[in-house]
């Protein structure tokens, strides 16, 4: 998303700075003490020779115009301590990958090799040629996430081997176009292919380009203000409005890093645009896109953070590859582009053993992004998931989860349930793909004064890509 400014105006910034002024209710030490950070991808649980690798889709680095409040390049230098928020962000929220989404200024301008913002002891990542394709983050405790290079414009081009082809000018060309040729240049080029803000396509561009994934979540479309209501009919600083009820920075004002449920709704027009694909038979992956760019909210909340800080951002939501190693970004994005993938709200709490999986004669016979034939006779199982390290002095959530069968006729819930386990035939040939959604009780004591409102509502806690069932 290109935004030259922050979000909120100063006017807006000093009346949220005013609410810690109001007072809030005292802190409660008999509450478990928030987690800023996210466990290792481990704790997800491995299912069939799959390990859980996750990661953020839709990043920006100071090699976009627009991030580090617009100023990312000081000088003509890099931000420093804003590539420096990122990486401990990374660090902290323990990503198995970063796929870097750059705007075409300035990344079209820079050697590949310098996008990858290696410090310290970060370690290339080559392919079978010698060619950079990735590079190691090197974090306080060990080897962290693997940082990809993409662009972000009309299409997100994720995990490039290299720039596309021509002069700079060339490359902004491409960068910038929107069209099947495109999609072309940036396949040469190694990328997967994905589009970003589909809440502002229409299924026909979508049908043109083909891409392997859309983002069926995106964060800065539920916060900009034009966005909610040009594209998803919401109103304009409701946002916006909401978030500043965590403006409190007294000790016992709002856990910060709740501030997401105040506003977190499913992306309607980016469901059904991914619903209209799947009805005709197309295959395409969904993701959730961060965008962050640390740009929008500078207002320090009372855990020390800006409103929008990178770490704060990706601690909200993230996207699991299924992969066989999740050390190995050949392996990642493999799965990636085969829908091998779901989406989790990590705010919600990290989710154990969620699996869903083409079950026939008693054995896993297609994983999520594969298929199944209607003549194999199999269901589609899925284990509902539980939360990690979930406190049991604290309010139970309610937790359930949905099969949705996508056919020529549009999508139909077949199942629906508390778990652990639920079903359905796959005896319909289409696409199934799994909702899970919570209603996390467990969570209203930490929001304090607000009340336990937004805890009681549901919210969707994963999207699953789908398993296609052919004829």
């Amino acid at each position: 998303m290109r935004i030259s400014a922050p979000l909120v105006s100063a006017s807006v910034l000093v009346a949220l700075a005013a609410c810690g002024d109001d007072g809030g209710a005292p802190p409660d030490a008999s509450l478990p003490t928030w987690h800023r950070d996210l466990p290792p991808s481990n704790v997800m649980g491995d299912r069939r020779g799959l390990q859980p690798a996750r990661g953020i889709i839709h990043l920006h680095s100071p090699y976009s115009h627009d991030a580090c409040d617009g100023e990312p390049r000081p000088g003509g230098a890099v931000d420093e301590d804003c590539l420096a928020d990122l990486r401990a962000a990374l660090c902290t929220t323990r990503m198995d990958y970063a796929a870097l989404t750059d705007h075409d200024d300035s990344m079209a301008d820079e050697a590949f090799e310098t996008l990858f913002s290696r410090r310290g002891g970060d370690q290339l990542v080559l392919d079978s040629s010698g060619g950079p394709i990735a590079s190691r983050l090197a974090c306080p405790d060990g080897p962290g996430a693997l940082i990809t290079v993409g662009s972000e414009n009309p299409i997100m081009p994720i995990m490039l081997d290299r720039h596309v082809s021509g002069t700079a000018s060339e490359r902004h060309a491409t960068y910038d176009g929107d069209d099947a040729a495109t999609v072309a240049a940036f396949r040469a080029a190694g990328a997967t292919v994905w589009i970003p803000h589909t809440e502002g396509r229409t299924t026909a561009e979508l049908l043109t380009l083909a891409p392997d994934g859309i983002e069926v979540y995106q964060l800065h479309a539920n916060i900009d203000p034009d966005i909610r209501v040009e594209r998803l009919g919401l109103p304009s600083f409701g946002a916006i409005q909401a978030v500043a009820e965590f403006a409190d920075t007294n000790p016992g004002g709002p856990e910060p890093d709740l501030a997401i449920l105040s506003f977190l709704l499913p992306n309607g027009p980016s469901i059904a645009r991914w619903d209209e694909l799947l009805a005709m038979g197309r295959r395409v992956a969904g993701s959730g896109g961060t965008d962050a760019h640390q740009n929008a909210l500078p207002i320090l909340l009372k855990d020390g953070e800006r409103g929008d800080s990178y770490r704060r951002m990706l601690r909200w939501f993230s996207n699991v590859a299924l992969v066989s190693d999740r050390t190995d970004p050949v392996a990642i994005e493999a799965a990636l582009r085969g829908g091998r993938m779901f989406v989790a709200f990590d705010v919600l709490g990290t989710p154990v053993g969620f699996d869903a999986r083409a079950v026939a004669g008693g054995s896993a016979v297609a994983e999520l992004g594969g298929e199944v034939a209607v003549s194999a006779g199999a269901t589609l199982e899925v284990s509902v998931p539980s939360i990690f390290e979930l406190p049991g002095e604290l309010p139970a959530p309610v937790i359930r989860a949905r099969i949705i069968r996508v056919t020529a006729g549009g999508p139909t819930e077949v199942a629906a349930g508390p778990g652990p386990t639920l079903s359905a035939p796959l005896d319909l040939a289409g696409a199934y793909r799994v909702e899970v959604l919570m209603r996390p009780h467990y969570l209203g004591p930490y929001f304090r004064q607000l009340g336990t409102g937004y805890a009681d509502m549901e919210h969707t806690w994963i999207y699953a890509s789908p398993i296609y069932v052919t004829p």
